[in-house]
């Protein structure tokens, strides 16, 4: 009897438990011309699973979320008058979060900011910065688990 007692109240306490999940890939099936990919998703994957762990509970035999970092854009403009110079470039990241089948969007952004006087700068492009684009890609994260 006791053993009977025992065995139901464990079952009952497995029932309860919540489901654990496991980022298993971080994928980049975005263009971007500037970066190398493995240099993209380096990261992402530890980021990803710290976001997630928020949310959900992280075990190494758990169900499979996918990220896909599906979009980055990074717009610059500007704005000469004489010899002040102001250029503005915004960092667009979009990730695709699949878990359990369900795919959930986010996107995030983060900008750079250039002032000059007298100066004239070099390129009028400017480069992806990292600082920038980590904080972009943790908005994005951060917006789809958020849907979840």
């Amino acid at each position: 009897m006791k053993k009977l007692l025992l065995v139901l109240s464990t079952l009952t306490l497995l029932s309860f438990t919540e489901p654990c999940y496991k980022v298993t890939s971080v994928i980049a099936s975005a263009d971007a011309p500037d970066m190398k990919k493995e240099r993209v998703i380096f990261g992402i994957k530890q980021l990803a699973e710290e976001i997630v762990s928020e949310k959900y509970t992280i075990c190494n035999d758990g169900s499979p979320i996918t990220v896909d970092l599906f979009s980055i854009e990074a717009p610059t403009t500007g704005v000469s008058i004489g010899p002040f110079t102001a250029i503005k470039k915004e960092t667009i990241i979009k990730v695709k979060i699949t878990k359990d089948g369900k795919e959930y969007i986010g996107e995030g952004t983060a900008k750079t900011t250039v002032k000059s006087t007298l100066i004239e700068l070099k390129d009028e492009n400017l480069p992806f910065e990292k600082t920038t684009f980590a904080s972009a890609v943790k908005k994005s994260l951060l917006d789809a688990v958020s849907k979840m």
